[in-house]
């Protein structure tokens, strides 16, 4: 993957089975995820939620509670409430969340941002602050009546 990019997810669901679906995905073209949370109980709900979701047989993943620092290479997905390369990642994946330093973005090849369309103008502002460290490449997908299709923010 050349570049750097965003993907925003318009979803009116519950976040977790579209992320899981996209982890699938992401994993299946070799993506190291960094699968950032709001808190500590969004990092276990979400790692443990993975072992049940996805329909792959099995996704090394891993959060610090779980995988020492050193082993975190070992996973293609990691759970944290703070940006880290513990598992150099390639991609970001959140559910619309601050993610406070923007300046460390700069180290991923893609961001996934997958938010509730009832906070569509926070992913609005996102737009801009992903614009101005580098993510330039910015695509939308939204979900109507069950179907996937392109559109914008405006």
């Amino acid at each position: 993957m050349s570049g750097t990019s965003v993907v925003f997810y318009g979803i009116q669901t519950d976040f977790f089975p579209i992320a899981y679906k996209l982890v699938e995905k992401m994993y299946a073209l070799g993506e190291r995820i960094l699968f950032l949370c709001g808190n500590e109980e969004e990092v276990s709900f979400y790692n443990s939620k993975l072992w049940t979701s996805v329909q792959l047989s099995f996704i090394p993943s891993g959060n610090k509670h779980t995988i020492l620092p050193d082993d975190a290479k070992f996973c293609y997905v990691w759970f944290s409430t703070e940006i880290t390369f513990l598992n150099n990642p390639t991609c970001l994946l959140h559910n619309g969340i601050d993610i406070g330093n923007m300046s460390e973005l700069s180290r991923f090849q893609k961001i996934v941002d997958i938010f509730n369309m009832g906070t569509k103008d926070d992913a609005k502002s996102r737009v801009q602050a992903y614009l101005k460290n580098g993510f330039i490449d910015q695509k939308f997908w939204f979900r109507d009546n069950g179907i996937w299709k392109q559109g914008s923010l405006e």
